[in-house]
């Protein structure tokens, strides 16, 4: 009976004891996968901290020696490319303008015509505007360690959606100037709030891209290569915008009712 009684009284302690084992050898087990997972994470950021270090060093390279430049050297070739390439991106709103006008004026009148033409540098510059914007602040959180590799793809997302607010905002307050200079025409308004609209999200996509590709993926100096992404992307999409899809909008609720001295290419108003 002592035996028994005591080998009753000792298997709960010995059950105890390898339960403790057991849930020792588990936490061990768990610290270790922790622990490999924590360093994988770490070269991992590591990898990304040092390619990001590497870009800020070339940026801060550039910029001492554009500091150390002279006006004509850093007139010639330092801006002066870039500028070229604007330009050269910049023909195809020429054309746009040109080659699809003549259809638009028929369609609308000459009257609705020109208050078109006169609301397209306005848009023109409001859309430039929200991408001056979206560049000087994403280049001032990428300089103050606040977009970085890992999270630049939320930054991208606010940005854009905080273009597309504004987009319907102002794209609001134009088409409302549209519709009272068009003679109370809807369609008119329409149009204009679309193509005010595209070029606003547009300026906010690619000021926002800008900075970000040339900082991460090209390595190069953002403030002096984004212009071109910037200003060219989105006058040409806004130009688009308002010559070519204004008229495809029109279209859709016309035909207008033109006086004969309305008419595109009338002599007299």
């Amino acid at each position: 009976m002592e035996i028994a009684a005591y080998s009753y009284g000792t298997l709960p302690s010995d059950e105890v004891k390898i339960e403790d084992v057991r849930e020792t050898e588990s936490e061990s087990c768990q610290s270790y996968r922790e622990r490999d997972i924590a360093s994988i994470a770490d070269s991992v950021f590591s990898d990304i901290r040092s390619v990001s270090l590497k870009s800020q060093q070339y940026i801060t390279n550039e910029t001492e020696l554009y500091f150390d430049c002279t006006s004509f050297q850093r007139a010639f070739p330092e801006r002066s490319f870039a500028l070229i390439v604007t330009l050269v991106l910049e023909l195809p709103t020429m054309f746009l303008i040109s080659g699809g006008s003549d259809r638009l004026c028929n369609l609308i009148g000459r009257w609705k015509y020109t208050t078109l033409i006169s609301l397209l540098p306005i848009c023109s510059a409001i859309s430039g505007n929200v991408g001056l914007q979206a560049s000087t602040l994403t280049t001032r959180a990428i300089s103050h360690n606040q977009v970085r590799v890992e999270n630049y793809s939320s930054w991208l997302c606010k940005e854009v959606f905080a273009a597309v607010y504004l987009g319907m905002g102002i794209g609001f307050v134009i088409a409302m100037i549209a519709y009272y200079m068009g003679g109370y025409n809807m369609a008119f308004a329409v149009s204009i709030f679309c193509a005010q609209f595209i070029g606003i999200v547009t300026a906010g996509l690619t000021g926002t891209l800008a900075p970000l590709l040339f900082t991460f993926i090209f390595e190069r100096d953002s403030g002096k290569w984004g212009g071109p992404l910037e200003t060219a992307v989105q006058d040409i999409v806004g130009s688009f915008a308002m010559i070519v899809i204004s008229y495809q909008i029109m279209l859709c609720f016309g035909p207008y009712e033109i006086d004969p001295r309305d008419v595109c290419g009338s002599d007299s108003m």
